[in-house]
């Protein structure tokens, strides 16, 4: 297991006024300082850069080395949601300016746990980091009922839906929710990834997703691969 490092955007410095530096940021977003990553977003506001510079330039870097530690479980859940809330701390000053710009999502994910499984932690985490990695992102919450996911995902004409589970005894209706995209039609409309602790790649082959991340991490990897896979058309 190797200590991840910091990967610096290439070309940072055209970006960015002369004279200006991320590294502060960089820190302040990995070590989960939420004040100093909100303040300094608004700084590089004032400052005129562009909000997907921000974005990339000032927020991801940060974030993406805890994600990566995440992955190598050199940290666990509670450090990458102090580091998410320092992103989010950010990213809640620049959302409406990139909105602004007519930036559109990557997509749109609807997430919930399903019937029966009251738990939310782990897809809480993914809903973070796929808002961060772009997408729109409807959480259900939890205990949500196949037709709540069918209902939503048509109305919001869903690109992905994923289904969270925790408990060994609710992962069964992952499957069933699957079942009843397919009697409705829409099967073949969404991209269907499925998580939690139960679950694994051969849970995934055997109920009929499209994916599983064995991680936060890995599951919003997988999404952006997906999303840009063809798929059929909601009406």
């Amino acid at each position: 297991m190797s200590e991840p490092v910091l990967k610096i955007p290439e070309g940072w410095e055209e970006r960015a006024p002369e004279g200006w530096e991320w590294q502060t940021l960089w820190d302040a977003v990995e070590t989960g300082d939420h004040e100093y990553a909100h303040s300094r977003t608004e700084e590089a506001i004032a400052a005129d850069i562009d909000p997907r510079v921000i974005l990339d330039d000032g927020l991801f870097p940060g974030f993406n080395i805890q994600a990566d530690r995440f992955t190598e479980q050199i940290i666990f859940i509670p450090e990458m949601l102090i580091t998410a809330r320092a992103m989010k701390a950010g990213l809640a000053l620049i959302r409406p300016l990139l909105a602004a710009m007519a930036e559109k999502p990557v997509g749109t994910f609807v997430m919930g746990t399903v019937l029966g499984d009251m738990h939310d932690i782990g897809q809480s985490i993914v809903t973070i980091m796929l808002e961060n990695a772009g997408f729109n992102v409807i959480n259900l919450g939890t205990d949500v009922h196949p037709d709540k996911f069918i209902e939503v995902a048509e109305a919001e004409k869903a690109d992905l839906v994923g289904f969270s589970a925790l408990l060994s005894t609710t992962v069964y209706y992952q499957q069933v929710t699957i079942e009843e995209f397919q009697k409705a039609g829409h099967r073949d409309k969404v991209h269907i990834l499925v998580g939690g602790a139960p679950t694994t790649q051969d849970w995934a082959d055997q109920c009929g997703a499209d994916g599983w991340g064995v991680d936060a991490v890995q599951a919003v990897r997988l999404a952006l691969d997906l999303v840009k896979e063809p798929r059929e058309a909601w009406a």
